[in-house]
């Protein structure tokens, strides 16, 4: 029998899926489908792999791993923030084994080959006369420093225009003082599950009432129905209802000075970016247990204005922001059933250690990540039994369905309606 390829996997599997109704099992746990999702999506999307605090040094490096690729993110110097394949070019060895360090040059453990922070290759012993070493740098990979934000995309030729896609950010990050921001807190929670489901899981708030408490003791129970994971995501009437409130809160805010507006993108779109901004639970100043601010103000506020930004970049990078903290998100693919899940708390950089309640801070969304973690994975190994099948969707989870619509886009296919 003849091998099928991606284009034919996807167009079969596409065939087969109904809107309104969950994927078929072969997207969730398939090595075929992840390969083919490594190779058109997730290989050509910009992913938000940091913030810049993180390696305020030069020689400061982190890895960011995704599927089977390392990526070397480091800092040549004060202008410039450089990322590699964590690749040597003498026969493959990986450079950098730890998660993050410092290195004033890049050296191969294996055979002491040396690059430099700028990828050159500076010495290899004992090679041929006819070696050449400005043939054999690292492979660079697509990065880009964004308002403080460190993205990568490992595209073979030119990735998608950073600027035309995500430019009209700009004013929105600037006013969160994301580029003056600094690291307050970092958590880990990888999942064993699907990338797919980890996105939807976080596109919908379907589950958000019975899964997390934490979560709903923060926000007005209208909020949840009607915008929980963003605008298309609940039942018309609560929308309806709950829209005037919203809008109310967006014009006191505008005049505070917060820029507003908000970007919906269609599932024909590159990246299927999000912008939008929400009022906090009445009387509430921040996401917190109690609703008191756990930190100073951030970026160019003068006063709080009581609300949040959501911003997704692409299903994979994503961002909360209240007046005083912003929560980076990165759902990073690993493996048809494994998926890292890392967030990111920022505060402003003028905040003295001090005058940041990091337990405060982290309370609501760690604990809202972690059940996250338990459900996902529940989720996984239901789907692993040769009982599942497609179930049909709720009201409230119409981002799904839109998500869903922009991953068979990117394949070129479409569901049946």
């Amino acid at each position: 029998m003849i091998p099928e390829t991606a284009h034919q996997l996807m167009q079969r599997l596409a065939a087969n899926t109904q809107v309104g109704y969950s994927f078929e099992r072969e997207f969730y746990v398939g090595d075929a489908v992840f390969e083919a999702d490594m190779a058109q999506i997730i290989s050509r999307k910009w992913l938000l792999a940091g913030h810049v605090s993180r390696i305020p040094d030069k020689g400061d490096y982190f890895l960011f791993r995704v599927g089977s690729e390392q990526i070397i993110v480091i800092r040549e110097n004060e202008a410039s923030v450089r990322a590699f394949f964590n690749v040597c070019r003498h026969r493959g060895s990986t450079i950098c084994q730890a998660d993050s360090g410092n290195a004033p040059k890049l050296v191969c453990p294996y055979h002491a080959w040396t690059f430099g922070l700028d990828g050159k290759l500076l010495a290899a012993r004992l090679m041929p006369e006819d070696f050449d070493k400005a043939e054999n740098g690292l492979n660079a990979c697509h990065i880009r420093v964004f308002h403080g934000l460190i993205f990568i995309n490992m595209s073979e030729g030119e990735p998608d225009d950073f600027d035309a896609t995500f430019g009209d950010f700009g004013p929105i990050l600037d006013y969160h003082g994301l580029a003056q921001a600094r690291i307050a807190h970092a958590g880990s929670y990888p999942t064993t599950a699907n990338w797919k489901l980890v996105v939807e899981n976080f596109f919908e708030c379907y589950h958000c009432v019975p899964s997390h408490p934490e979560f709903c003791s923060m926000h007005a129970a209208d909020s949840i129905v009607a915008v929980g994971a963003g605008p298309s995501s609940g039942p018309a009437d609560a929308v309806a209802s709950y829209m005037p409130k919203a809008q109310a809160w967006e014009a006191s805010a505008s005049a505070l000075g917060r820029p507003t507006g908000n970007i919906d993108d269609a599932p024909d779109s590159s990246h299927l970016r999000l912008l939008m901004q929400r009022m906090n639970k009445q009387g509430w100043a921040a996401e917190t247990q109690d609703g008191t601010a756990p930190a100073p103000l951030m970026g160019q506020r003068s006063q709080a204005d009581g609300g949040r930004m959501h911003l997704s970049f692409s299903p994979f990078s994503q961002i909360v922001a209240d007046d005083h903290f912003v929560i980076l998100f990165q759902f990073t693919p690993r493996s048809a059933l494994e998926s890292d899940v890392e967030m990111i708390w920022l505060v402003d950089g003028r905040a003295s250690e001090a005058e940041v309640d990091v337990a405060k801070m982290i309370w609501g969304y760690h604990a809202t990540t972690s059940q996250d973690k338990v459900i996902t994975e529940n989720n996984q190994a239901g789907i692993l039994s040769s009982r599942y099948r497609p179930g049909r969707y709720s009201d409230q989870e119409g981002s799904v369905i839109k998500f869903q619509k922009w991953y068979l886009n990117q394949f070129g296919q479409s569901r049946a309606e």
